[in-house]
């Protein structure tokens, strides 16, 4: 680990909420990830942060990168708000090669460049190492204007791809009258002169006032479109055409209120990896941290996204817990593991028999509180982590439940039946207990399969 930053052992003394094996920089403020590319046989990641204190503000590039999507390395800023040009902050954006040559497009923001309806598109380039970055002289190379008389609102969060030999770019926004949310469209042929195409896809406002981050790409043969509304993130499964995106049904990507701001990459292994930033509350330290990384790809029937945490993140585990075709009668199990850290790897099939509620229970509390638990409640169909809910009908009729929890002391991650997520942090009253409690109310469940890990730092 790099010696300019304080490390994280040092910062987890302070605080004992602080993840150990989520990504979040030494200190202070993060939010969106950025620009997460693989180049030279390494995963880079970019984010927004503020090295100079813990909420948002003074928004810096942070630069990381990994040789296995577990163990990271940080790297110097990776860009700094240029204050003599007027720039006093440098907003998300992406991260590509051209003819090897990394290029990142951001968006910027200063004094007089308001977020609403001032900012710019800049770019920098890197040398090979990808260790320091120059911004191009002749910033901006977009400006609002690129839209004559249609004015745009919020415009920012560039993504990018290339089809053949052209350059394609969108931005989200809103238009101002009347308010609905938009992503734009672009094309290049070098990625310094622009060209708009027109809207990507104008959506009723019902779908949020306003789109950030808006993710682009194309999965097997059909075109997957990602925004973040200022709300849960939504995402559609539809065609592109004509440069339009003709989106079908709207589905939350997850129902954490705390998961925001995607961003999406494609490895050498064609694997398209997906991060998240988490709005999580820890000390004078820290805030915010990033998802572990999430493989995307489609249903059987291709009209819903399923997700998997990847296999690299086997590397966290130590021991291991495990019990097979046992049946529980409104009784309660422990995992054995007497830890002071409280970091598991959680993977279950339940078959639900007869029953009220399934639960996990994560503090010493007696009674069960359902916002320091995950859960399933079978007369509401409710599946709970915390405070976040999903209203999860089990699509068979044997009532087969399967479950991939990651829990870093107060970070909980929750893949159900592979399509259904929910990611949040749990800050129990008390204290959370050295192992987990797993029982049933009013009914009886089949665990054909519990594996439990305990999980090492990172750090």
């Amino acid at each position: 680990m790099s010696n300019f930053h304080l490390s994280n052992e040092e910062e987890h003394k302070e605080d004992p909420l602080r993840p150990k094996y989520h990504f979040l920089p030494p200190s202070n403020w993060m939010n969106d990830p950025n620009g997460p590319i693989f180049y030279k046989e390494e995963y880079h990641l970019f984010y927004q942060y503020n090295p100079t204190g813990n909420q948002w503000g003074n928004i810096h590039w942070g630069h990381a990168k990994s040789k296995d999507l577990v163990y990271w390395e940080y790297l110097p800023i990776a860009l700094s708000p240029s204050k003599e040009k007027g720039e006093t902050h440098c907003f998300s954006g992406c991260c590509v090669l051209d003819n090897g040559r990394p290029i990142i497009i951001y968006t910027s923001v200063g004094p007089n460049k308001s977020p609403s309806t001032g900012a710019e598109q800049w770019l920098a380039f890197s040398n090979v190492e990808m260790i320091t970055w120059k911004k191009y002289e002749k910033n901006p190379i977009m400006t609002n204007s690129l839209h004559e008389k249609l004015e745009i609102h919020d415009w920012r969060d560039p993504f990018v791809w290339k089809e053949e030999d052209i350059w394609y770019l969108i931005l989200g926004g809103h238009i101002k009258e009347p308010v609905q949310p938009i992503v734009l469209l672009y094309k290049s042929y070098n990625l310094y002169d622009w060209k708009y195409v027109g809207p990507l896809l104008i959506e009723d406002k019902s779908k949020g006032k306003n789109w950030e981050c808006p993710n682009f790409f194309k999965l097997d043969e059909n075109y997957i479109l990602i925004v973040s509304p200022h709300n849960r993130v939504i995402y559609s499964i539809g065609s592109y055409d004509n440069y339009q995106f003709k989106p079908n049904i709207w589905n939350i990507l997850d129902y954490g209120k705390l998961f925001y701001a995607t961003n999406v990459m494609k490895d050498k292994n064609n694997r398209i990896i997906l991060w998240a930033w988490i709005k999580a509350k820890g000390s004078k330290n820290w805030n915010g941290c990033l998802t572990l990384p999430r493989i995307i790809s489609l249903s059987h029937n291709n009209n819903k996204l399923t997700f998997k945490f990847p296999s690299e993140l086997q590397k966290l585990r130590k021991s291991k817990y495990c019990i097979e075709n046992i049946k529980l009668d409104n009784q309660i199990i422990y995992n054995p593991f007497d830890t002071k850290d409280f970091c598991f790897e959680i993977q279950v099939e339940l078959q639900l028999i007869n029953l009220e509620i399934f639960y996990i229970k994560l503090t010493k509390n007696k009674s069960l509180r359902k916002e320091e638990s995950i859960g399933f409640d079978l007369k509401t169909n409710n599946f709970w982590v915390g405070k976040d809910k999903v209203h999860y009908i089990l699509p068979s009729d044997d009532k087969l439940l399967k479950l991939h929890i990651y829990i870093d002391v107060s970070i909980i991650e929750v893949i159900i039946n592979d399509h259904a997520c929910i990611t949040t942090q749990i800050i129990p009253k008390d204290n959370f207990a050295n192992n987990l409690e797993i029982g049933t109310v009013n009914g009886s469940i089949m665990i054909r399969k519990l594996l439990i890990w305990n999980l090492k730092s990172i750090w």
